[in-house]
């Protein structure tokens, strides 16, 4: 990955207490490689409780800190997109429906920050 790539972390079907912290680890692995941007891809998702906005809020503020834009793909429907409604994420972070468009946006944004 060179700096210009996005890294895209793939949530898993579920997300809960048991693997929570794994997902965030993925998300600051990527961040330490030196991506240019941060996908979080819950596409796939199709359970999370607590620990999926958890892990998508301290991954951006991590991403933050270090300057770094982040975009979340999320479902147009379903308990993953009601979870992440309920805890603000679709408010607070930019969110999208699939991965082109969250390659976009990044692009979008890394070119409006040069």
């Amino acid at each position: 990955m060179t700096r210009s790539d996005p890294a895209v972390v793939r949530f898993p079907a579920e997300v809960d207490l048991t693997n929570g912290e794994l997902v965030l680890g993925e998300a600051r692995r990527a961040l330490r490689s030196g991506a240019a941007g941060l996908v979080l891809d819950l596409s796939g998702c199709a359970f999370c409780d607590s620990a999926g906005p958890n892990a998508i809020f301290r991954s951006a503020l991590r991403a933050d800190a270090m300057g770094v834009p982040v975009v979340v793909v999320l479902p147009r429907r379903g308990i993953v997109r009601k979870i992440c409604d309920i805890a603000g994420v679709t408010r607070r972070l930019t969110t999208v429906h699939d991965l082109g468009a969250a390659r976009r946006a990044l692009s979008a944004r890394l070119a409006a920050s040069e």
